[in-house]
């Protein structure tokens, strides 16, 4: 119950923070961030973490998850890219006229 807190949280504060639901297209090539990816997945990996460390805080961990859903959409909308930075270009300084 604790992981679909935690990805129920992420989304919602993803959204309310303006993130696109979705990447931009061709998805499979798009280093865009959205609400359904990489929010949820960062709230479930830290999430998981605490549980293994046996830490669950109140309510069976129900609050550390709503706690780390938040976090982690914060951690998606102003630090995801400064943590990790988008690849370079491989086109650029090439003309795209040619």
């Amino acid at each position: 119950m604790a992981y679909i807190v935690a990805i129920v949280c992420s989304i919602v504060v993803a959204l309310v923070l303006r993130l696109p639901l979705l990447p931009s297209k061709p998805y499979r090539y798009s280093f865009d961030v959205s609400a359904l990816y990489p929010t949820p997945i960062i709230a479930i990996g830290i999430l998981s973490i605490f549980l293994v460390l046996n830490y669950t805080f109140m309510y069976n961990g129900l609050v550390l998850a709503a706690v780390i859903g938040v976090l982690s959409a914060l951690f998606v909308k102003y630090l995801f890219d400064f943590v990790f930075p988008k690849p370079l270009d491989e086109n650029a300084g090439e003309d795209m006229n040619e």
